[in-house]
């Protein structure tokens, strides 16, 4: 398929997309639990993603003249497809996380095999019908499902020899398992685990603004995001009042409930199994000394709401012990741990002190000191004076044991991009290296 015909197909994806917004967005709430709104919001960036790569589509496979220091011989670098890839993708954003997979590899020619996860994979299936209804051909863009008990069809995909390159945005351990599968094969292979960010508030920063980024960054999605920002370090001068300023937001303006509901804005978990991984999260907090500031988590839940039988979690908020496992582990919920700090350098040590790598944001009202917190920073992503923002041109990934590769961007469709070099001599070019000996016989 040429490449401005792929970027034609990729447009009439996007415009497919925001024609079915609605319908797209109930069918990912009812599938994952996240409120409608924000069930919207991921599906204008699925489309604001294929548009993006619809429009460097034609030029992704560009080839480039490189300077070589010989008379007669030139040389030039070629960029194609890497094959078919194999993208294995979780439930927190069903389509959203297979577009920005999908888009930039169909955007460089490659045929995809995506596997969404079997809790959330409806809108996938349905990426799968807009995609052949958009003129992609059959078999370019191909969905499977299925997980345990019956056996996972990620585990299978992750094995397959014939697989060319795999992406996979998941769980460390699932990580580290299809990355075993990808060693055997000699496999180029893109992980996005987990992370552990934290958010630092210098005691100049904007409370106000840093109160709402604060919420954003660890009540999105009920927390379950791979960049939520689950530990927050605050200057000791502003902490009492930013942290009474954050639980008086909390208690107002956050309500749990049902996604469907306009006025809420947390859900339920994405299942029982999560649910039940995050009250033990809770629970180890309590029994090593954390602090909860929010008080009674049953006071967050409608009698209706807790009667429902669905998978609601009370967000939580505690000062934090820096042994504790609630500091140093991945909770994938809406509990948010503070620490104090008191100078630059230290709040740099502490957010570093992780295995995780993912992202980090820092808030201040100077420019200048921001940057410096910002560049000493190890994480794939900073974000300055904001919290989770992404847009299709900011490439995004980590470091450390939150993975390697990077989605989003040019960058992103690098990953599905292979490079070949020619040189090329004229006719009758020779270094005549072997020649005769002149050496004189004897």
């Amino acid at each position: 398929m040429p490449a401005t015909d792929r970027g034609k197909a990729l447009h009439r994806m996007a415009h497919q997309i925001r024609e079915e917004r609605l319908d797209l967005a109930r069918w990912e709430t009812l599938d994952c639990g996240k409120p409608l709104a924000e069930s919207l919001a991921d599906m204008d960036a699925c489309a604001d993603f294929f548009s993006y790569y619809a429009e460097i589509a034609p030029k992704a496979l560009e080839s480039e003249s490189l300077p070589v220091p010989e008379d007669g011989v030139s040389s030039h670098l070629t960029k194609e497809p890497v094959g078919v890839v194999g993208c294995i993708t979780p439930w927190n954003f069903p389509l959203m996380q297979a577009v920005v997979k999908v888009a930039p590899a169909l955007a460089a020619g490659c045929s995809v095999v995506l596997k969404p996860s079997p809790w959330a994979s409806l809108t996938c299936l349905h990426l799968g019908r807009i995609a052949a209804s958009s003129g992609v051909p059959p078999g370019v863009l191909n969905v499977i499902t299925g997980g345990p008990p019956g056996g996972d069809a990620g585990v299978i995909l992750g094995q397959h020899p014939d697989l060319d390159k795999l992406s996979f945005t998941g769980s460390g351990p699932t990580g580290q398992a299809l990355l075993h599968a990808s060693a055997e094969n000699l496999r180029p292979t893109s992980l996005e685990l987990g992370g552990k960010s934290a958010m630092i508030v210098l005691e100049d920063a904007d409370l106000e603004s840093c109160v709402d980024w604060a919420m954003v960054g660890i009540f999105l999605c009920t927390g379950q995001v791979c960049s939520a920002t689950s530990r927050l370090l605050v200057h000791e001068a502003v902490a009492d009042r930013f942290l009474g300023a954050l639980v008086d937001a909390t208690r107002h303006r956050l309500r749990v409930g049902d996604p469907l509901d306009p006025e809420t804005n947390m859900g339920p978990c994405v299942s029982r199994e999560q649910l039940e991984k995050i009250n033990r999260a809770i629970e180890s907090a309590r029994v090593e000394g954390c602090e909860a500031l929010l008080g009674d988590p049953e006071e967050w839940l409608s009698p209706a709401v807790a009667a429902s039988g669905g998978f609601y979690v009370a967000p939580q908020i505690f000062k934090a012990p820096l042994e504790s496992s609630l500091w140093n582990e991945e909770v994938f919920g809406p509990v948010l741990a503070v620490h104090t700090f008191s100078t630059d350098d230290e709040a740099v040590a502490l957010a570093n002190a992780t295995c995780y790598g993912l992202a980090n944001c820092v808030m201040g009202s100077s420019t200048d000191r921001v940057r410096r917190v910002s560049a000493s920073l190890r994480s794939g992503v900073v974000w300055e004076n904001c919290n989770q923002p992404l847009y299709p041109s900011t490439p995004f990934g980590g470091c450390k044991q939150s993975g390697f590769g990077r989605e989003y961007g040019h960058l992103g469709l690098e990953e599905f991009v292979s490079h070949k070099t020619t040189i090329s001599a004229d006719p009758g070019f020779c270094w005549n290296w072997y020649q005769p000996s002149t050496t004189p016989d004897k």
